[in-house]
């Protein structure tokens, strides 16, 4: 089943207009509004931070509202969004670089996007911030901090991100204490997912070889799909405490060398990316990955599960890209859903991947799945990066799927910025269960 064509809410976005399970959130719901930040410009190449909102009761959207600038193109600079305890909307956007580049902004007034003012600097350096809501209705923030050869690490807010913990310390490090020479060109990139009970951080993370270096098994080198395998870890949030999913504790920071007893999956050459997280009644994580076959361009997406004593590994759809997105979630009862991007076009042409968004369902628990329905407002458009709309509390709104898209075949960047012109042609799209937003 096809839902109908639909109008986009944004255009004239960029590349990750929508960003992937990195960063978020991109949507919030407070009071029966819906707040979505993307990035987009209709008159030149550097995409600019936005704002819009959908009402539910009222079934309209508002007029977007530019609320920013950033200096030139870069997809990094993407906003994401988050309302504290009295309703003030805060977004952070231009996180990239070694120093001084997040922006943290905050309504003028509750609910409204029409008049924004300066807030307290975070942290000197942030890097693909997620912001999630953990026990004692805190926010935690977890980030990337100085740059490609930084390290990961969080801070915590009490008041729902006015102001922050002093810096913490480095969590995650690939680069600290090498044990070869190499090794200073290790890095890892992460999606995480709060506990159940929210005084746990699911952490998934994947190791990328900075030094773009010869794939002896696809024979080439590779830039921004040089990635591998699959790391856990949990973090008890109130004791500052890593661990293994055993159990055992791993001392901070992790570095390359301590990381190998949180490998659950050891890919070799083959390619990986960041996977979306479901965690189960019982607190255990599910994840969802691309992972690279007989050719760099001839991907699958696997679901991988724990379950009585070792970690399991179920194929689900092909794909054209390790930057397909997907987006897992439990479905009602006890089955499993999956929103995964299936490409068929060439994926060397694509930078980030990009493909048709399809909805995949499993009723064994991961074992077994199948295509239940395809979501696609538009024909003919590359779509990535499904993510959900969440509640102000964290949670996620039920049927809800935000995504963009563009027309292809190839990627979606600006190739005419001596001119002035731009060429950024991104869509956004707010999808109900069935119904187009």
């Amino acid at each position: 089943m096809e839902a109908k064509a639909a109008k986009s809410f944004a255009q004239y976005g960029c590349e990750k207009m929508i960003y992937d399970v990195r960063m978020g959130p991109m949507s919030v719901r407070f009071e029966d509004v819906i707040y979505v930040v993307y990035q987009a410009n209709p008159n030149g190449p550097e995409a600019h931070p936005h704002i819009i909102t959908y009402d539910i009761q009222r079934k309209r959207w508002s007029n977007p509202v530019q609320i920013g600038t950033v200096k030139h193109y870069d997809h990094h600079y993407a906003p994401i969004v988050w309302i504290d305890h009295r309703g003030y909307i805060h977004v952070l956007f231009n996180c990239h670089g070694a120093q001084n580049g997040a922006i943290h902004i905050v309504s003028a007034a509750p609910g409204s996007i029409e008049k924004w003012r300066e807030a307290p600097e975070i942290a000197p350096s942030i890097t693909y911030p997620r912001a999630v809501r953990v026990y004692d209705d805190k926010l935690l923030l977890f980030y990337r901090a100085f740059g490609h050869m930084g390290y990961w690490t969080y801070q915590i807010s009490d008041d729902g991100g006015c102001t922050w913990t002093p810096h913490s310390v480095p969590v995650i490090d690939f680069d600290q204490n090498p044990r070869l020479g190499t090794d200073t060109w290790a890095g890892t990139y992460h999606s995480v997912c709060p506990g159940k009970d929210g005084r746990s951080l699911h952490i998934a993370f994947v190791y990328w070889d900075e030094r773009r270096s010869w794939n002896s098994l696809y024979r080439q080198r590779f830039s921004n799909i040089n990635r591998h395998h699959l790391y856990y870890l949990r973090l008890d949030i109130p004791s500052g405490q890593l661990f293994t999913f055993a159990g055992d504790r791993v001392e901070t920071p992790v570095t390359r060398k301590s990381a190998e007893k949180c490998k659950i999956w050891d890919t070799g050459l083959q390619l990986t990316n960041m996977p979306s997280i479901l965690v189960d009644d019982d607190d255990k994580p599910h994840f969802m990955m691309p992972v690279s076959e007989e050719t760099p361009w001839k991907c699958r997406f696997y679901l991988i599960r724990h379950d009585q004593g070792e970690w399991l590994r179920h194929p689900v759809a092909e794909t054209n890209h390790t930057w397909a997105g997907s987006y897992l979630k439990n479905g009602k009862g006890t089955a499993l859903l999956a929103y995964l991007v299936v490409g068929s076009v060439d994926g060397e042409t694509l930078s980030y991947g990009g493909g048709d968004i399809e909805e995949w369902v499993s009723l064994d628990g991961g074992a077994s799945w199948k295509m239940n329905q395809r979501i696609v407002p538009e024909a003919g458009l590359l779509y990535n990066n499904p993510r959900p709309v969440e509640d102000v509390d964290g949670s996620e709104m039920n049927d809800f799927l935000l995504f963009y898209g563009w027309e292809g075949p190839g990627s979606i960047q600006p190739v005419d910025g001596a001119s002035g012109l731009s060429s950024l042609r991104g869509k956004a799209y707010l999808w109900n269960d069935g119904k187009w937003l």
